[in-house]
Order: C-alpha cells, then structure tokens, then sequence
C-alpha cells in the first residue's frame, strides 16, 4: 500500500466514524425524550385487577380510578369514592402529592383516565357508582354541567369531592 492509498482509507474511516457520530448526536435526544415520555397511568384491567381500597374486582369501566405511590406502584381503585378515601387516610402534605398523582376515569368515555384534579365530578342521588355514593367523574365541566341538567345533581372540584366524602367519612364516626 502506499500513502496515498493509508491516506485515503484513513480519510474514508474518519469519514464514517464522524458520519455515525453525527448520526448518534442527532438521535440521542430523541431517544432520551422517547424513554421519559410523561408518567402516567397504565391502562385498568377491568375484571381481573382489585381495588386497593375495598378489595372489589374494579369492573366497570366507567369508574374505575388510579393512583401512583411515591415509589411508582400502580394502585386500582374501583370508583372514585374509595381513591378519594384512600387519599383521605393519608396525613395533608401526602394527600396534595396523591392528587397530583391520582387519575379518575371519564364517565362518558370508559376506560379514559383524566388527572384526578383536572375532572369535574357530578353526585346524583341513588347508587350510580359501585360504592353507592353516585359520583361520576367527567374531562370536561361542560360535560358535567351537561349530564346536570339533564340528570340533575350536583357538580364539584376533586378538592370539593374530598371535602364532601371527608365530612361523611367524619359523620358516620
């Protein structure tokens, strides 16, 4: 081989290694980005998963809810009463980190998890929910305010939600 030829497969390697290099530098953030997409929920396995709060089978999709740990763990719930029970038995500085961690599911599209505090909830009277406390959850204060004037009841924040479920957890002792 001469220098010439040294030369030019040096070059030619260089040039490769330089074109991977670049490569890697322009995917990297999109791959970084693709591994911490926003945490979240994983979908409810309606039927087979137990609420972890009253032990039920969560199995109606229309009000199933979840809640992150600290540590990350997925805990199930099967309605919005025994997730806002669960967050109630927690000392407050706990219950603002639950809330934010908390996800309700959207009555008028089962299976849709909404940030807890973001939904709007309706409470009817009658059962209505697995608990029998008629609290549904909704994306949107349009659609609750809509499902309320259709259907009567009464429309609240997740705070409100709270406050009312607290003061009947109080009053039965």
């Amino acid at each position: 081989m001469t220098t010439a030829d040294t030369s030019s497969i040096t070059r030619r390697a260089a040039l490769r290694r330089l074109g991977l290099l670049t490569l890697g530098t322009a995917l990297a953030p999109s791959l970084a980005l693709a591994g911490c997409g926003e945490a979240g929920p994983r979908a409810i396995a309606y039927g087979r998963e137990e609420c972890a709060w009253c032990r039920m089978t969560v199995s109606d999709a229309r009000y199933g809810a979840v809640q992150l740990t600290a540590r990350g763990k997925q805990q199930v719930f099967d309605s919005i009463e025994c997730l806002a029970e669960s967050t109630l038995a927690l000392d407050p500085g706990a219950q603002a980190r639950a809330a934010e961690w908390s996800w309700v599911t959207d009555s008028l599209h089962p299976g849709t998890l909404v940030p807890a505090p973001v939904a709007r909830y309706l409470r009817r009277d009658g059962p209505g929910s697995p608990m029998g406390k008629g609290f549904r959850a909704f994306a949107s204060v349009a659609d609750a305010d809509r499902e309320q004037r259709q259907y009567g009841g009464v429309t609240m924040s997740w705070d409100e939600a709270l406050t009312v479920l607290g003061g009947e957890r109080g009053a039965r002792g």
